[in-house]
């Protein structure tokens, strides 16, 4: 994969949570992933580059309803509410993520968006679409997938 550019408008603790992601896909998948990252101005929907979104816009921002919700039926207007804290479009090769996360919430998130980007789904890990309750690790099943889709090896569950 070519050259990422990330958006200059991300506070340098952000920049730092960006690389850590970066480097969280580049050891998960034995540097099949490791793009080269560049600071620039970024615009919705740039390709190959991870726009700063500070308030809602660029497709994220906005308010859904978790519709599985188990404890809710249809009609409680008590239903989980979420927000939607990035975007990523798997054939325009574009991510957005919001600005007003922290720390962990902030690089967790992003890493999750990186995983769209490379094509993934919603999984374990750091891909599970909740991840309260999640590990913020690569999980081994988003591995096969990523070797699956990009032609590689996964590593052996011994190594």
């Amino acid at each position: 994969m070519g050259p990422l550019t990330v958006d200059r408008e991300f506070l340098p603790e952000q920049r730092a949570d960006i690389l850590a992601a970066v480097n969280l896909w580049r050891l998960a998948t034995g540097g099949r992933f490791a793009p080269e990252v560049h600071f620039a101005d970024v615009s919705c929907g740039q390709p190959f580059a991870i726009e700063a979104v500070p308030s809602e816009g660029c497709h994220i921002g906005h308010e859904v309803h978790d519709d599985d919700d188990d404890e809710h039926d249809e009609h409680d207007d008590e239903r989980l509410r979420l927000r939607v804290l990035g975007a990523a479009h798997p054939h325009q090769h574009w991510i957005s993520v919001v600005t007003w996360l922290d720390g962990a919430a902030f690089r967790d998130n992003v890493a999750h968006e990186l995983g769209h980007y490379v094509l993934l789904g919603h999984g374990q890990g750091v891909m599970a679409q909740a991840r309260k309750r999640e590990p913020a690790v690569v999980a081994p099943t988003s591995i096969s997938e990523f070797c699956a889709i990009w032609g590689c090896d996964p590593p052996d569950a011994t190594d």
